[in-house]
């Protein structure tokens, strides 16, 4: 039986009830105060333009103006990376759509001394997003500027990241599982073998000389495996947790601890107001299912 289907009814209520408290702002003045706020205790942050699937021209063009005017408002208090969606900047329409609002991001970031982390995609625009990611990656000015979300749970992940050369590049780690709609063809099931796989590409990542982005939501024993990993190598790691009531507790104690941590803070803007319902909707779900989890333990 699709639980997901059935209960989608409930995950439509929480999403109502608790999904803006995952939204950082609804503006990019809002989003920068957010994470002036956030840096103030410790946090790293990175800023994601909420939207995704856009298959007009006209609204690409306002996601870039959007990302544009986020950067050029940065301060010292306020500055952090700028996650961009591939789907939102174009990949829908061609992937020439997509490099060349890449190109106009990019070319901003650099010269701000940020990074740009192109987001996650379904497995059918992967490659496309890949073979885009090292187009800026292999180049000598701009391959610090950049870093891609690697999902561990898609299965031929490994093979995918020898054919674009990505071991040796800045990546962000994420399990992947649960949150996008791939075919069970193409993703593994099977939790032990996703955190298998994720700890895997942090090691290779490592030995690579790289300092990767962790990204947990609550994942305590993942969060602790990944900084022993990190140890054993003498390697650099940054804990990446998502805005909103999920991972504060879990955050701060991070901090406390004295690990890097930054928050992945989601925005929309006057253009784009709704943008937030879709996101709203699959943290719901995930909190529906870490309560389900937290039930079972007991």
């Amino acid at each position: 039986m699709n639980w997901d289907r059935v209960l989608y009814p409930l995950d439509v209520l929480g999403c109502n009830l608790l999904g803006r408290r995952f939204i950082g702002a609804e503006s990019v003045e809002g989003v920068l105060q957010t994470g002036e706020k956030l840096k103030r205790q410790g946090f790293k942050v990175t800023y994601n333009l909420l939207g995704e699937h856009v298959k007009d021209k006209e609204t690409v063009e306002m996601a870039v103006k959007t990302t544009r005017t986020l950067i050029e408002k940065m301060n010292a208090d306020s500055c952090g990376n700028v996650s961009c969606k591939p789907t939102l900047y174009g990949l829908c329409l061609s992937r020439g759509v997509f490099l060349d609002a890449m190109k106009e991001i990019i070319r901003r970031a650099y010269e701000k001394g940020i990074e740009v982390e192109i987001d996650a995609e379904n497995h059918g625009l992967i490659q496309d997003t890949f073979a885009i990611f090292s187009y800026f990656a292999s180049d000598r000015c701009l391959r610090h500027t950049v870093r891609q979300a690697i999902q561990a749970h898609l299965k031929n992940i490994e093979g995918l990241m020898d054919k674009y050369g990505l071991w040796d590049k800045n990546l962000r780690i994420v399990k992947g599982s649960g949150v996008y709609q791939d075919s069970e063809s193409a993703v593994t099931q099977s939790e032990f073998l996703v955190t298998e796989r994720y700890l895997e590409i942090l090691r290779r990542n490592l030995k690579n000389g790289r300092a990767p982005f962790v990204a947990t939501v609550r994942d305590r024993q993942l969060a602790n495996e990944a900084i022993k990993l990190a140890d054993s190598v003498d390697g650099l790691i940054t804990l990446q947790t998502l805005y909103g009531p999920a991972s504060s507790g879990f955050r701060s104690k991070l901090i406390r601890d004295g690990h890097s941590v930054s928050i992945y803070v989601p925005f929309t803007d006057d253009w784009c107001r709704d943008a937030w319902k879709p996101y709203g909707l699959r943290r719901a779900r995930m909190m529906r299912r870490i309560f389900w989890q937290l039930f079972r333990g007991r």
